[in-house]
């Protein structure tokens, strides 16, 4: 799954280097594999029919089980999905990579209009994936408590990946995941060297991952144990031409969610956003918005023990805690939840790959994103209070585009709304360098469209060396 910081398809940033590497073995629990009950096989003969016959609610009642089945709950400790068995990006790749040079926060400001808005939105027809977003400088408080877990770059800290999670420059906890599959091809094939891409590249060759390599990247929100805390969520904010930022920033929709569930009131006045700049580097204030009060049993969530706190590196917790300050200026505490907002569950269980999205939603049974949830579904958790979004190997629509399949959490905070996931990884390869000669990336003037049908031997990627709709191994190679 593809980095901000240089191919703003996934809003994870480059993997960065601990001060003391950890083995992830030494603390993560025995793998779980999703269960075949909830669909997932490597050779997929049924999803393949499905997607011959272009039957949209096949595909679509696949993608939900896939979701609900990845959420399952972990063997070994049932508080936590099956997922946190899966060895991370982190892993496959080691802690050695640098540092990003800036957070995926600090991207220049091309577009932006300083001073127009408490928080940048911007307007216009005009596609631009590197849309002006807010910035989020590293709290003191998180330089101080853990001053190995970050790196001082020209442009201020950053928080370095842990072994849990990864460090998305802002409020969302975000960990990329692997198959066992996913994790033995990199590691057996040497994709984590920029060096094997390379000979792959002068050979004319292109990366072929195994039917059993799944990725997934995974947001958690933090939510304090007492009292309520702030998530904005998509309510269709913005049209889908709007070409600017569209990240939960500037979505005017709010809920409060609340752990204890006796809050009586059904809508409150809540502050969040705390320490956040503009592009251009001007402090914004906390904003302030009434929010509908919800119950966090609406959604998959875990509540951090003081085990969880000790297993955690110092750069997983530097990272929490971040979000936390950020989100309502309190440090996360032992005791309070980690809940689940969104996730991207991809699968090469067919060769032209699935890819499906969830988000959480306050009305999760209205518009087209409810739709084909299996009836006959009994999974344990709060699958069917999430939205679900799917890109397959379907024809164009009548103006030659793919539909917008787009998760506004994850895709919003980088990149315009319309947009869609097969369009994004179809463009994955080696070198993906700006400064490289040719290089492929999410837009370049190649092949510009955001939604354009693009298939692997398209004439764009004459000289990259494909790797098989996955970001994350161009991106993070060393």
């Amino acid at each position: 799954m593809r980095s901000l910081a240089l191919n703003p398809c996934l809003a994870i940033a480059l993997t960065t280097t601990l001060a003391a590497p950890v083995s992830a073995e030494d603390t993560r629990p025995p793998y779980q594999p999703i269960s075949p009950e909830y669909g997932y096989r490597p050779d997929n003969e049924a999803l393949q029919k499905a997607v011959d016959a272009q039957d949209r609610a096949a595909v679509r009642e696949h993608g939900w089980r896939l979701w609900a089945g990845i959420m399952q709950p972990l063997e070994s400790d049932p508080t936590w999905p099956l997922w946190l068995s899966w060895r991370t990006t982190f892993d496959a790749f080691e802690a050695k990579n640098p540092p990003p040079v800036t957070p995926h926060r600090g991207l220049p400001p091309a577009h932006a209009t300083a001073g127009a808005t408490p928080l940048p939105v911007s307007t216009g027809n005009v596609p631009n994936v590197n849309t002006p977003s807010p910035k989020y400088p590293v709290p003191t408080y998180v330089i101080d408590t853990f001053p190995n877990a970050v790196t001082k770059g020209d442009d201020g800290y950053s928080i370095n990946d842990g072994l849990f999670f990864q460090s998305n420059g802002d409020i969302m906890i975000a960990t990329e995941s692997l198959s066992q599959g996913g994790y033995d091809a990199i590691r057996a094939d040497e994709l984590y060297l920029k060096d094997k891409l390379a000979a792959l590249q002068a050979a004319g060759e292109n990366v072929d991952l195994p039917l059993s390599y799944v990725s997934t990247k995974h947001m958690y929100w933090p939510v304090r144990a007492d009292g309520l805390t702030p998530l904005p969520v998509w309510q269709n904010n913005l049209p889908d031409w709007f070409s600017g930022y569209a990240g939960y920033e500037v979505w005017n929709t709010l809920v409060a969610i609340d752990p204890s569930g006796s809050q009586g009131k059904s809508d409150v006045l809540v502050d969040y956003l705390y320490g956040l700049q503009t592009p251009e580097g001007a402090n914004i204030p906390p904003q302030k918005r009434h929010a509908r009060v919800v119950d966090l049993q609406n959604f998959y969530h875990h509540k951090v023990t003081q085990y969880d706190w000790d297993m955690f590196t110092e750069a997983d917790k530097a990272i929490i805690t971040a979000a936390s300050l950020w989100l309502y200026d309190e440090p996360f505490k032992v005791g309070d939840y980690l809940a689940t907002v969104a996730m991207h569950v991809v699968t090469k269980e067919i060769p032209s790959w699935s890819f499906q999205s969830v988000w959480w939603s306050p009305t999760p049974n209205h518009g087209k994103y409810a739709k084909d949830r299996p009836k006959d579904l009994k999974a344990e958790g709060p699958w069917d209070q999430y939205l679900l979004t799917d890109s397959y190997d379907f024809p164009v629509d009548g103006e030659g585009n793919l539909d917008i399949a787009v998760n506004p959490y994850i895709e919003g905070v980088i990149h315009p709304i319309a947009t869609n996931c097969r369009n994004c990884h179809v463009r994955a390869g080696y070198p993906s360098s700006p400064s490289a000669t040719p290089h492929t990336s999410y837009q370049n003037a190649a092949c510009p469209g955001l939604l354009t049908l693009l298939t692997p031997d398209n004439a764009c990627f004459e000289g990259i060396a494909l790797s098989d709709f996955a970001w994350i191994i161009p991106d993070r190679a060393k």
